[in-house]
């Protein structure tokens, strides 16, 4: 089943390749099977998880929406979330700052894609380097210091809850909770999906298909806006050129994670377990010293074997029927 419901075969895909890789990784070294390597995974996934997130709403929505600005975003929105900081203002003022910044720069894509009709491959290209070069601005190309910060702001990256990391438990799984609600479960969700699938059909169904199309980046924004905050909680700095391979990585992984990238198909909770193979492989290659230039060449091999075993699969069964 598709669209806003779940593609069993392909999630089914993802575990194996989870369960290969784990597997394959262990029997090299056991020990990556460590309670501290699988937390040391698990961070990772967090913050290109919630881009993940953001991005699978943008490309469910159909007519080839996809969001290239979503690292750059995250950027800006860190930067000025440690401009607040570094004035000695309330951390709490500075991730309201951000996440309301992220909101507009989503909004500024959204406009520009479904009411102006750009196609949004070119206007998020374009706020990617504007948001990056308003980063830079900002900072002077200088990473900003949050050492400093408060304790209760530096928890969000690198505290601890039970056991398991704080941005684990209470944020990634809160918002996955929160994302598969509206999408499965609300009169948004099944909008977008009819958007995806058939704008035409959904205009004449009543469905206002240029709000929801912008909604989504707007979405998308925010989330990652988050993405930044966490990430600038996590490392204690915030960079003008943070997250730079976030905005491809999040759409290889909803892709991965069963979406059509023309739309109307996918879901979050296969983004959720597409980061989670994502993170498991780039992890497993750093861990065992393969060479960086060729882990990206590694994750697109398994995109395109994915993506080429769900086509057998869907071809086997239109033969069927």
């Amino acid at each position: 089943m598709g669209g806003i419901g779940i593609d069993r075969s392909r999630l089914l895909l993802l575990i194996v390749f989870l369960g290969v890789a784990l597997g394959g990784y262990a029997l090299i070294d056991l020990q990556i099977l460590a309670a501290g390597n699988l937390t040391s995974m698990a961070v990772f996934a967090v913050e290109v998880g919630i881009l993940a997130l953001g991005q699978t709403f943008v490309i469910c929505g159909g007519d080839g929406g996809v969001d290239l600005s979503v690292g750059a975003i995250a950027a800006l929105s860190q930067v000025l979330l440690g401009l607040v900081l570094k004035d000695r203002l309330p951390w709490e003022l500075g991730v309201l700052a951000a996440l309301c910044a992220g909101a507009v720069m989503g909004l500024a894509n959204g406009l520009a894609y479904a009411v102006l009709r750009i196609p949004s491959i070119i206007v998020t290209l374009a706020t990617m380097f504007a948001f990056y070069g308003l980063a830079l601005v900002f900072t002077g190309g200088i990473n900003i210091d949050l050492t400093a910060s408060p304790p209760s702001f530096l928890a969000i990256g690198q505290g601890s809850v039970i056991g398991l990391p704080f941005q684990v438990l209470l944020i990634y799984l809160p918002v996955f909770l929160a994302c598969a609600y509206l999408q499965l479960f609300t009169a948004f969700g099944r909008g977008l999906y009819l958007t995806g699938t058939n704008d035409l059909a959904a205009r004449l169904a009543g469905i206002g298909v240029n709000r929801i199309r912008c909604l989504t980046f707007v979405i998308a924004g925010v989330l990652a806006a988050l993405a930044g905050v966490v990430s600038a909680a996590r490392l204690g700095t915030a960079r003008p050129d943070a997250s730079e391979t976030g905005n491809l990585l999040s759409i290889a992984i909803v892709v991965l994670g069963g979406a059509d990238i023309f739309g109307g198909d996918g879901s979050v909770v296969g983004s959720v377990l597409a980061t989670m193979v994502i993170a498991v492989v780039d992890y497993g290659l750093s861990y065992n010293n393969f060479n960086p230039i060729y882990q990206a060449g590694v994750i697109g091999v398994i995109l395109i074997t994915s993506v080429m075993a769900q086509n057998l699969v869907r071809f086997r069964a239109r033969q069927r029927s």
